[in-house]
């Protein structure tokens, strides 16, 4: 089985370094970039399981890297994890107000990204996994079967 795939995004390549390598020792593949344009371009090559994504970046934020991913359809439910030194209220909530799923403050504890990683990358694996199943259904002919099983 595949190793979960990760994108870390952070303008601080000493930060993004060190989340990746906590990610690849937890048993994930991971790759770097380093502001929002690059973040869109990495997802368009190759879609993430999940993404960690600073706040404060050159060129586009995270905040509007976020947006960018919700307003796709073929992005709007990569799993997003935001991390940042900005850790206030208001800017937790202006994260999940964007779009993310998550909130890490900096410095970043390596046991407490690893459990936010594993929980949304495996949401998503499930979810990818009944999207399949349901494309399969439809393309046999089960719609009885779609329609009793109550997947929408």
């Amino acid at each position: 089985m595949a190793k979960p795939y990760l994108l870390v995004v952070d303008d601080n390549r000493i930060t993004t370094k060190l989340l990746r390598r906590y990610l690849e020792a937890n048993g994930y593949e991971a790759s770097e970039a380093y502001d929002g344009i690059e973040c869109l371009e990495k997802v368009a090559e190759r879609m993430p399981d999940a993404i960690v994504l600073d706040v404060m970046m050159p060129r586009l934020d995270g905040y509007e890297t976020v947006k960018k991913l919700r307003e796709s359809p073929g992005t709007d439910k990569i799993p997003v994890v935001i991390v940042t030194a900005l850790n206030d209220v208001s800017n937790q909530l202006k994260a999940i107000e964007a779009g993310a799923d998550d909130f890490l403050s900096k410095p970043i504890e390596e046991k407490l990204l690893i459990a936010k990683v594993k929980l949304l990358s495996t949401v998503n694996l499930e979810r990818k996994k009944v999207t399949a199943l349901k494309e399969l259904l439809q393309q046999n002919g089960c719609s009885e079967a779609l329609a009793a099983s109550g997947i929408e």
